[in-house]
């Protein structure tokens, strides 16, 4: 199962019940002969008659009676993973069937959701040529009712896996309770319980082990990540107290006429940076092709860190000189085919609000991409100028935009942009705001983003973020929100995409080098700077 319920409960798929049964019946046969082994010896014993035997009875019989408790907790041990087992397949069978129901009333939702749109088109154009519209809007009425149906089946099945994650946290339980009373019933010592029990069941209770730990594992996250989206919305929530108490300064200080003077004052300042992106053009400084050898581990970037890896020294680099170094990197197969493109972006490297001759990744872009989406910056420009030369549209190949911070930001613009709507595959960003484009996104694109909760960069969405972009059904847009420190930094959010993602989503592979496959790197490294 590859849908995205089925990743986000991968917990309840997890537990083999077939191999923890079948282990279990060995658990069984090896307390049975326990048992055979403990009548033999009583009856060794029982069998001595002479005075010479009478100390080797006492030791006997010793040895018998600590067989026999090995034999309860083999035994019990046995039956509570039998048990469990026989629980957790039927579980399961009712999960995956939940799973399946979801994945087809979500491709049905999608498929109704288009279906509403060309009708809707519809109707605009007959009310224009004065037709009826009373049979479009009949089936406009029976979609919506089809679609709403298939949504609330996908919430269905959402019910039924949080149930069936419950129903084995409960199966676990009692047979984590059984398997306790079986190891201390009997027993002479702790040393008892814990050397003779482990000696014998060790690779069972790995298994159960392993078990339990992908469960608290996935509890743990989600607890943490609940905590994180709360920081988030508080941080949210003090950015706007902040801005409210400027507004009521200025408004205590200078009275109506400040705060309509001030708004004046910004209103013309960003139709000026508007007008300013849209009339210049970026200035390109240089060029150049670098081609990475296969297996080349030190340069390659193999999964989401070594690509947060490689962003940071994108920034450090265009840092040194103030200018803006865009990566466009084509995935070469063994012939030298291009497989996909990955093209990387650069976080905000110069802060300096009157930059007119510097980097394009500048506070002047920031304001711009969360003020003004859709309008286009010398930054965006320049990315596209970068992908031309590349030899991006020479190709069909799929694409993958990324890049943290304002690069995120930059790479979720332009995975919106008809002229690579069709190729766009995949987008992946580390604390950027771009939930605001999540209606604008085709749905099967997947997007992964990295938001740590005390960041507040990717909150600073501003315009263009509304209630739809909130209600998610889709299942390839995928957010982890770790709560840590350093608040925003490449580092730690590369730290953070090993924990969570240690190799590529599926899919997301073509989009890095594979090892021992022999594709590699082809990167076209291009520098800009501000024009006018």
């Amino acid at each position: 199962m590859s849908s995205g319920l089925a990743v986000e409960f991968e917990d309840v798929f997890e537990g083999r019940p077939a191999e923890l049964e079948s282990r279990a019946r060995r658990l069984q046969s090896t307390a049975e002969a326990i048992s055979r082994a403990a009548d033999a010896l009583r009856d060794l014993v029982d069998d001595q008659h002479s005075r010479a035997t009478e100390a080797l009875e006492e030791s006997a019989a010793e040895a018998s009676a600590g067989l026999r408790r090995a034999r309860r907790r083999y035994g019990g041990t046995a039956t509570a993973l039998t048990t469990y087992a026989v629980e957790l397949a039927p579980i399961q069978a009712t999960a995956r069937a939940a799973v399946e129901d979801a994945d087809f009333h979500q491709a049905r939702s999608y498929r109704l959701q288009g279906d509403l749109d060309d009708l809707r088109n519809d109707i605009t154009r007959a009310e224009a040529q004065g037709s009826s519209t009373d049979a479009l809007r009949e089936e406009l009425w029976s979609k919506s009712d089809g679609a709403a149906y298939s949504a609330g089946q996908v919430e269905d099945a959402r019910r039924t896996l949080n149930q069936a994650r419950q129903d084995i946290w409960d199966a676990a339980d009692r047979a984590i309770d059984a398997i306790e009373t079986a190891i201390e019933h009997g027993a002479d010592s702790w040393g008892d319980n814990w050397d003779q029990f482990w000696e014998g069941v060790g690779d069972f209770f790995e298994l159960v082990g392993e078990w339990a730990s992908q469960v608290l594992s996935v509890v743990v996250d989600v607890l943490k990540e609940l905590l994180s989206a709360l920081v988030s919305a508080l941080v949210v929530a003090l950015l706007l107290v902040v801005g409210l108490l400027v507004v009521g300064l200025i408004f205590v200080l200078f009275g109506v006429v400040g705060l309509l003077v001030l708004a004046a004052v910004l209103a013309i300042a960003l139709l000026a940076l508007a007008i300013g992106e849209v009339i210049a053009k970026p200035q390109q400084v240089s060029g150049s092709h670098n081609k990475r050898k296969p297996g080349d581990d030190a340069l390659e970037a193999r999964d989401y860190q070594g690509l947060m890896t490689d962003l940071a020294e994108q920034d450090e680099q265009g840092k040194q000189d103030d200018l803006t170094q865009i990566r466009v990197v084509a995935i070469r197969d063994a012939q030298g085919n291009v497989i996909s493109w990955r093209v990387q972006l650069p976080s905000t490297q110069n802060w300096d609000p009157f930059n007119s001759d510097g980097a394009l990744n500048d506070a002047r872009t920031d304001a711009m991409l969360s003020m003004f989406p859709g309008v286009p910056t010398q930054y965006e420009q320049a990315v596209w100028d970068a992908m031309t030369e590349a030899g991006v549209f020479e190709s069909d190949a799929p694409i993958m935009f990324t890049g943290w911070s304002l690069g995120g930001m930059m790479a979720g613009e332009l995975a919106t942009n008809p002229r690579v709507a069709d190729r766009v595959e995949s987008v992946f960003t580390a604390g950027s705001a771009i939930d605001k484009h999540y209606t604008d996104i085709p749905p099967d694109v997947r997007v992964t983003q990295i938001n740590n909760g005390i960041d507040p960069v990717h909150t600073l969405e501003f315009l263009g973020l509304d209630t739809a972009d909130y209600v998610r059904f889709d299942t390839d847009w995928q957010t982890y929100r770790p709560l840590t420190w350093p608040i925003h930094d490449a580092t730690m959010y590369g730290a953070e995409a090993e924990r969570y993602l240690p190799a590529p989503r599926p899919g997301d592979e073509i989009f890095f080098a594979q090892e021992g496959a022999g594709s590699y790197e082809d990167v076209y490294v291009a520098e800009y700077t501000r024009g006018s």
